[in-house]
């Protein structure tokens, strides 16, 4: 099967099973297909990758100025993507399981202005 194949058929069930609004699977697709294109690139694939090489992917994000926000909403894309894939059996191991998100700031509250308090 063709790997883009994988993550379309992996995008239909999320809209199926989960609903997934049409934004938030458009989303999916680029950071999968970023994702993707980046194995291919370092001749990984995404039946095969292991922990370590995902780890270095998200690494590469760091060192090209990527916010931890979006490097966050990527690796659950990828996490959920595996999970897919190691629950359809086409792995034996779900690479993502021990892997931590990254540390997000805190955002503060805005200021309340008098009328409102």
């Amino acid at each position: 099967m063709e790997k883009i194949e994988i993550i379309e058929q992996f995008l239909d069930i999320m809209w199926h099973e989960r609903g997934l609004s049409d934004n938030t699977l458009s989303s999916y697709r680029n950071d999968l297909n970023q994702y993707h294109h980046w194995l291919v690139q370092h001749k990984q694939q995404l039946l095969t990758v292991d922990r370590l090489e995902i780890q270095t992917f998200m690494a590469s994000r760091f060192d090209l100025g990527y916010k931890a926000s979006s490097t966050a909403r990527q690796l659950s894309a990828i996490r959920r993507f595996y999970q897919y894939l190691y629950r359809e059996q086409m792995r034996d191991d779900d690479p993502t399981a021990l892997l931590i998100s990254p540390k997000l700031p805190q955002r503060l509250p805005d200021d309340l202005s008098e009328a409102e308090v």
